[in-house]
């Protein structure tokens, strides 16, 4: 195998690891914001933004 490819074939594996961490962050952040919404409608949904 030649430099060029093995140094091709380090960066697709390393773009896949970030692809990969960024996904599970996604997921994470969905999975907290629907676990938020469901504790606000279960503790009365009492909740109000106030703007200004």
């Amino acid at each position: 195998m030649s430099v060029s490819e093995e140094i091709g074939r380090t960066v697709r594996m390393a773009i896949a690891k970030q692809r990969r961490t960024a996904r599970l962050i996604c997921i994470l952040l969905a999975v907290g914001a629907i676990a938020g919404a469901v504790l606000l409608i279960i503790n009365g949904g009492e909740f109000s933004v106030t703007v200004g």
